[in-house]
């Protein structure tokens, strides 16, 4: 088995701001394969412009930049009577394998504990075993409780503090 190397580039990660959104847009319109996993990013134009609204909305979103490109994004969702927050993570194909995924990731989880919450939890791909490994490395459990032929569902503890 051959594996990519790491391409070794500079890059930014910050909080999504109101300017930032035509930039978003232009990384999901360009972003393959849509629609692979649970439907997102969503295929049409204008369901993926009401998708990224409700996003940035109603979650808080990190975004890494390569220059003046948009090349990942994360975002919590937020439940406070929960005290939990659904995660999603999408990086440009032409980043991943180069640690965009992992420094996106540590600034969600630090975000999640600065607003108190207990658990985030996120559902992945039951072979997408690059993104599972990148969410063990950050202590995220899978749940034995869910599980179907095509996903799996993880959890992390916000109090625990692994690898962020």
């Amino acid at each position: 088995m051959t594996s990519r190397p790491r391409r070794a580039f500079n890059f930014e990660v910050r909080s999504y701001r109101a300017d930032d959104y035509a930039s978003l847009l232009h990384m999901y319109d360009c972003f393959t394969p849509k629609a692979r996993f649970q439907g997102m990013p969503p295929r049409d134009g204008e369901e993926r412009k009401r998708w990224i609204s409700m996003l940035v909305r109603k979650g808080e979103s990190f975004l890494a930049w390569e220059q003046a490109k948009v090349i990942g994004h994360v975002v919590l969702l937020p439940d406070f009577k929960k005290g939990d927050a659904e995660y999603l993570i999408f990086v440009n194909q032409a980043h991943r394998g180069c640690g965009v995924g992992t420094e996106l990731t540590r600034a969600a989880l630090r975000r999640a504990a600065e607003l108190g919450l207990r658990t985030v939890w996120l559902t992945v791909d039951a072979y997408n075993f690059r993104a599972t490994r990148l969410y063990r490395k950050f202590g995220f459990q899978f749940c034995d409780t869910y599980r179907s032929e095509s996903e799996r569902m993880m959890t992390y503890n916000c109090g625990s503090n692994n690898g962020t």
